[in-house]
Order: structure tokens, then C-alpha cells, then sequence
């Protein structure tokens, strides 16, 4: 392995940067809305009420970003070979896919709801105040169709400053709308919930104004819908694993709350409030991910599959850096962020630093598998990933979580720091598919 290959020209880093930067600023700007959210829910006493129900939250959007990362592959690539027909016929169904999603979500909500949160926590007084929050919060998925259908072509056609934006605007109106709710109206935790949901009715105005002014080369209104099977049948071929993986990666990561969640609600408070903080580090891994698959996939799509090769080794070596990086800020800037919580037992907040720093070991390990990850699914290589990422936490992770539980470890920090062997795993595996090569395809002359 010569170290020169990972270095790239200083072409490639602006390039790179010009697409990530806005996709890691977004995320950075969401999760720290999210903390802001949380410390408001905190100063209420519902940190773990509104956890709770953030566990149907996370396994529709597994469901929701299996969906748009496989839209992705194909936007950037058809953007790649300049077809603009079938760049419209992804957004519509784009469309389609998550409504179908939308619609059953909001009815595993209104009709079982109480029974799917009971099942990830059973402390009776708490759920009450989850459903209630869960049942407006869940509307928001209607105008998160048409949003996150937006988002991921413009993205595809590496503009990433205008999902940008609209996700800052929208975001700022949430917190503020959520102080007014929350504080000034006394509505308690449905208050945030109807902050989520008008933000995200917010947002679609925005990008509904955006395609009638500027009628981007996706928005061909009378071509989006014209889907058949010789375009859908490859489409979905690439797309399943990825929602498949999604799905059971999503499912697991709740399953993990369930196992801290026998541990009592002390330690889900560590645990939620451990993972705001956290979420606040990761921003670059998600915005550089997303901007691999975009690079690499335009890449294959032109036909430059050498190109593709050498920028993708390029981006492993910015993942060294910045899995280096996040290392260290999760360490060493975790008792800053934990102080704005106001934890009033030493034991959470104990428990909230040892998790973060099992986290640190996360996010250094994490980096390297996201971008592979980002990479494999450029090329439609995602059948592999139902195995690298969902299969190794469910054979590892939860395996590691549970059993550590029934042995009677009673630390949450100490637990979480044994089931990281999972991510080491998965870092192994995923360097040999990598260096394969089997990825590098063109997907566009799958499509007809």
C-alpha cells in the first residue's frame, strides 16, 4: 500500500468540500437543533417520555433513508450521463416510495402505538406523554415525502446549498417554535411535536416555490409518474438491499434502547442524552458520506470507473483524518456540551461521559466503514451491506448488548464499551469488499 495513493490534488478536496461541507453543516445544524430540543424537553422532566417515542421516529427513517440512498445512486449517476428523463422519473419515484412508507407508519401509529412503546419501555407513567407526543410529531412524514424527495436530487446534482438552507430555516423555526409551545403556551411535549410538524410543513412551502420559479432538470412534471418496469425492476433491484439493510439496521438500533432500557430510566437518561451530544460529533461522518456517494456515483455514471477508483481511495485517507478528529472532540468536549443539560444526578452524568467515551471509539471506527459503505452503494454494491452493517449487529451487537445485561452488568458506560467490538468487525470486513473493486459499475446502462 503506497501512502501517496491516499492523497489526493487539491482539485479533488475542493470538489470534495464544495459538496460536503453544506451536507456536514446541515447535519451539524440539526443535531444541534436536536440538543437544544432535548435540553427544552429536559427542563420539563420528559427526556426519556419523548425518547421513547423517537423509537418509531428511527425505524421509519431507517426505512426512510434506505429510500433515498438507494434515489441517490441512480440520481447522481443518470446527473452523471445527463438524463434528464429518467433523473425525473427518480424523483417521482422517489414520491411514491415514501408516501407508501408515510402511510405505514401513520397507521402502525394510530392503531398500535401504545403497544409498540410499550414494548421499549414500561414505565407506565412516562407513556401517556409518548403517545401524545408521537401521534402529532408522526404527521410530519406527509410533508417529508415531498422534502426529503427534493433533497436528494438536488443533491444529486451536487448542489448541496439549497437543502442547506431550507434544512438552517427550518430548523431555526423549529427551536423557536418549540420555546413558544413548550414555555410560553404550556403544551408540554406535544408542543415539540407540533414544532417538528409545522417546521416540516415550513420546508415544503420552500421547496415547492424553489421548483416553480427554477424548474430544475428533475422537476418534468409530466414524466415523473411515467414509471414501468423496465425502468422501476432495475431501480429496485439495487435499491431493496439498501432499504432491507436499513430497516433491520434501524429495528437493532431500537432493540440496543430496549436492552438499556432494562438496565431502568436512569440509565435511558444517560443513554438519550449521551446520544444528543454524540449526534452533534458524527455531522461530518453523515455529510461526507453523503458527498462520496454523490462524487463516486457521478463518476461511474460518466464512465470514468479508474476515476472512480482513485477518488474513492482519496476519500478513505480524508476518513482517517476526521475519524482522528472526532476521536478526539468526543473526549475531549463532552463535559462542555454536558453541562447545558443540567443533569442533576452524578450517577446520569457519569454514566452520559462513559458512554461518550465508548462513542469516541464509534466515531473513529464508524468513519471508515460510513464511507465504504457510501462508496459500495455508489456502484449498487448494497446486497453486501444486508450482511457488513445490519447482519454484524445482529450477530455482534446486540448479541454483546443483551447478553451483558442477563450477566448482570449494571454499568450502562461499561456495557456500551464492550459492544464496540461489533464496529471494529465491521471495519474488517469492509476494507477486503473494498478493495475488491466489485463496486466500481456503471449503473445507467442497467436502466431502459
Amino acid at each position: 500500500m503506497k501512502l501517496k495513493e491516499y492523497i489526493g490534488p487539491k482539485e479533488y478536496y475542493k470538489k470534495l468540500f464544495k459538496v460536503a461541507l453544506p451536507l456536514a453543516l446541515s447535519e451539524l445544524l440539526q443535531s444541534c437543533m436536536s440538543v437544544v430540543d432535548s435540553i427544552m424537553v429536559a427542563g420539563i422532566g420528559m427526556v426519556t417520555a419523548v425518547g421513547n417515542a423517537t423509537n418509531i421516529i428511527q425505524l421509519n427513517e431507517g426505512i426512510m433513508w434506505g429510500i433515498i440512498s438507494g434515489i441517490a445512486t441512480f440520481g447522481a449517476q443518470f446527473y452523471g450521463a445527463n438524463q434528464k428523463e429518467k433523473m425525473a422519473k427518480t424523483f417521482g419515484l422517489s414520491i411514491v416510495l415514501m408516501s407508501i412508507n408515510a402511510f405505514i407508519w401513520l397507521s402502525a401509529v394510530y392503531l398500535f402505538g401504545e403497544r409498540i412503546l410499550y414494548f421499549y419501555l414500561k414505565e407506565s407513567e412516562l407513556l401517556p406523554y409518548s403517545l401524545a407526543y408521537i401521534r402529532i410529531a408522526i404527521l410530519a412524514l406527509i410533508p417529508q415525502v415531498f422534502n426529503f424527495s427534493c433533497s436528494v436530487m438536488y443533491r444529486s446534482m451536487h448542489n448541496t446549498k439549497m437543502p442547506f438552507i431550507f434544512s438552517v430555516l427550518g430548523s431555526l423555526l423549529n427551536v423557536v417554535l418549540n420555546y413558544i409551545f413548550i414555555y410560553r403556551l404550556n403544551l408540554g411535549v406535544v408542543g415539540a411535536a407540533y414544532g417538528t410538524l409545522i417546521a416540516q410543513l415550513f420546508i415544503t412551502v420552500l421547496y415547492a416555490y424553489t421548483l416553480y420559479k427554477e424548474r430544475p432538470i428533475f422537476f418534468i412534471p409530466k414524466e415523473m409518474f411515467k414509471l414501468n418496469l423496465n425502468f422501476c425492476l432495475p431501480v429496485f433491484g439495487t435499491m431493496y438491499s439498501v432499504i432491507i439493510n436499513e430497516t433491520f439496521f434501524s429495528f437493532g438500533l431500537s432493540l440496543f434502547n430496549k436492552a438499556y432500557g432494562l438496565l431502568g430510566v436512569e440509565a435511558m437518561d444517560a443513554v438519550y442524552i449521551a446520544n444528543q451530544v454524540f449526534n452533534m460529533f458524527t455531522f461530518a461522518i453523515w455529510g461526507f458520506g453523503a458527498a462520496v456517494s454523490i462524487i463516486i456515483g457521478t463518476k461511474l455514471g460518466e464512465g470514468d470507473v479508474e476515476g472512480a477508483i482513485r477518488d474513492s481511495k482519496y476519500q478513505l485517507g480524508v476518513g482517517f483524518i476526521l475519524g482522528l478528529i472526532l476521536f478526539i472532540s468526543t473526549i475531549g468536549l463532552s463535559d462542555i456540551y454536558l453541562n447545558f443539560f443540567n443533569i442533576t444526578k452524578i450517577e446520569t452524568y457519569n454514566n452520559a461521559k462513559l458512554i461518550l467515551d465508548a462513542y469516541a471509539i464509534k466515531a473513529f471506527l464508524r468513519t471508515f466503514t460510513y464511507l465504504m459503505f457510501s462508496t459500495l452503494k455508489a456502484g449498487g454494491d448494497a446486497k453486501i451491506l444486508n450482511l457488513y452493517d445490519a447482519g454484524f449487529m445482529y450477530m455482534i451487537g446486540l448479541p454483546l448488548a443483551f447478553g451483558c445485561v442477563f450477566i448482570g452488568i449494571k454499568n450502562i458506560g461499561i456495557l456500551i464499551m464492550i459492544c464496540q467490538i461489533e464496529q471494529l468487525v465491521r471495519v474488517l470486513f469492509c476494507l477486503k469488499r473494498y478493495n475488491s473493486h466489485i463496486w466500481a459499475r456503471n449503473l445507467t446502462k442497467l436502466v431502459s
